[in-house]
């Protein structure tokens, strides 16, 4: 036998004996038929100190034709985009998934990332109510569907993870993020979560519940700040919705808080992380920092001193990935003998088993063409209309004012800075114009016909001290046989740099009062309407 057929004879015998190989020859960790600790275990002993550290952070990507420049040739452990249409965001997405499938060392895909609070968050894809509108529905069913249209828009895309809901208890009414919420019980707040876990996972897809833990009540109201409380409220209030969803739903990932409970920074918390969310709760998944709150150990709650004690603080604490830069230090970290790589290749187990449990290394794609068919079609635009039609609470309704007798009313003076302006939220993909939903004056317009008059005025804006507009409204109000006033906050998303805003993340507010001069138009058209012997609807 030449040397040549001896050295293929033996190389053969090699790969058929070494347990690193599956029957076809090709590694176990990309044999979909070996479990996925078998996988995890093989794929670990290939990796490299860098290949892991990069799985334990994200990269935000970019435009098709610019992933090489961007990942020049590493994987990363999750990426996000919140720009781009859906249908470019999806041929991104594929050709981002074939370049790490093929084009880095291990072939390890990455796990893609979009907020879903009220819909995915990518350009003309279907608008949802939100959270604390979803909660006022009190139908968990309506939800889940909610939630299984938004995943199918998602799955074509190729998103496969959701960084919502938001489990937090609407308790601090100044907290600008009180719209992400379910509301302030923590029953329903469970109830509303489980459901809308499970329509995502129908197209498996996993979901982060967040805030991890106790954030949605801080001090003064500001997003940032200390949560206070002792273990029974902990327990009894904001461990029970993570319980809950947890335990009915085992979701692959979960988002820390920025926020400390009794003074202790929860995301560099090892008895918050680990004891309380893996060992008491049960949770099997991985742990994403929210955006800066790694860093925020150093920033803002002084616990570490350098970037480096804030990464070393948070992985040993329970963190697996971080979304910002400061994970970036654990390599150094490990090699001058400051961290036990044991703590890196704890996170890095979590976050491969989760992209093998979802799927990603046989098949990470989504489905460009399918795009324009799915996304945002009439079907998903009626189920949006249905959630926002079993949304709304009519708190009083004096001398049965309401629904409005077109036959006694022939003009309708309709005023108030949001009477023209569709408020979608602070996760909504729209810059904060009209076009993308009917606004009350459009819809009144449209439901009354051309028998009955429309009058309309801002009267004023929504935020600043101006009130030379007001004697405008107050004239549409004398002039006409009912006034309908639309008030108060408006937000829009942060990430679209908005502007004036009054509520959303980052719009914490100082009191409850109406912003502006809103209360002094309220005011003025309630006291010529009263003189006047009419009526006003107040929204």
């Amino acid at each position: 036998m030449g040397i040549c057929k001896l050295m293929f004879f033996y190389v053969g015998l090699v790969c058929l004996s070494n347990p690193a190989f599956a029957g076809s020859g090709k590694p176990v960790y990309k044999d979909k038929s070996a479990t996925i600790e078998q996988r995890v275990n093989d794929l670990m002993e290939r990796m490299t100190l860098h290949e892991k550290v990069l799985q334990l952070q994200n990269r935000a990507s970019g435009k098709a034709g610019e992933i090489e420049r961007i990942f020049a040739g590493e994987s990363y452990g999750t990426t996000h985009e919140m720009s781009m249409s859906a249908y470019d965001c999806a041929v991104m997405y594929k050709e981002l998934q074939d370049y790490m499938l093929t084009k880095t060392r291990l072939g390890i895909p990455i796990l893609t990332s979009a907020e879903g609070i009220q819909g995915i968050i990518q350009n003309n894809c279907t608008l949802f109510p939100h959270a604390l509108a979803q909660g006022s529905t009190f139908n968990p069913a309506l939800v889940r569907r909610m939630t299984e249209a938004a995943g199918e828009e998602a799955k074509a895309i190729g998103i496969h993870q959701i960084l919502s809901p938001v489990l937090d208890i609407a308790r601090e009414l100044r907290w600008g993020r009180i719209e992400e919420t379910f509301g302030e019980d923590p029953y329903l707040i469970s109830e509303m979560g489980i459901a809308f876990v499970k329509g995502y996972q129908k197209y498996a897809i996993t979901c982060m519940p967040k805030h991890f833990v106790a954030h949605g009540t801080p001090s003064g109201g500001l997003n940032c700040a200390g949560v206070s409380g002792g273990e029974r409220e902990l327990r009894s209030l904001y461990l029970y919705p993570f319980r809950r969803v947890i335990k009915e739903t085992s979701p692959l990932a979960v988002m820390t808080c920025y926020s400390a409970y009794d003074g202790v920074p929860v995301t560099g918390s090892s008895y918050y992380m680990t004891d309380i969310l893996r060992d008491e709760l049960g949770f099997k998944g991985y742990v994403y920092s929210d955006w800066g709150s790694v860093e925020r150990l150093m920033t803002f709650h002084h616990a570490a001193g350098s970037r480096e004690e804030a990464a070393r603080m948070a992985l040993m604490a329970g963190v697996d990935l971080n979304i910002d830069s400061s994970y970036e230090t654990l390599e150094q970290s490990v090699r001058e003998g400051r961290l036990d790589i044991e703590y890196i290749d704890r996170a890095v187990r979590r976050m491969l088993a989760v992209k093998l449990a979802l799927g990603l290394f046989d098949q990470p794609y989504g489905d460009p063409a399918g795009v324009k068919k799915v996304v945002r079609n009439a079907d998903k635009v009626a189920l949006a209309k249905e959630v926002a039609d079993e949304s709304a609470v009519l708190l009083e309704n004096k001398n049965h004012i309401l629904p409005l007798d077109l036959k006694k009313y022939k003009s309708i003076a309709v005023v108030g800075p949001n009477s023209d302006q569709a408020v979608l939220g602070d996760y909504a993909w729209t810059a904060g114009g009209t076009k993308e939903a009917v606004s009350l004056l459009q819809g009144l317009k449209e439901a009354v016909g051309k028998n009955t008059i429309i009058r309309h005025a801002d009267g004023c804006d929504w935020w600043s001290r101006d009130k030379s507009r007001i004697a405008e409204a107050v004239e549409l109000v004398r002039n006409s046989d009912v006034a309908v006033v639309a008030i108060g906050t408006r937000s829009t998303y942060l990430g679209r740099s908005p502007q004036y805003s009054t509520a959303g993340e980052g719009f914490d507010l100082s009191s409850l009062e109406l912003p502006g001069v809103q209360l002094e138009l309220l005011k003025e058209v309630k006291k010529n309407r009263q003189a006047g012997g009419g009526r006003v609807y107040i929204q």
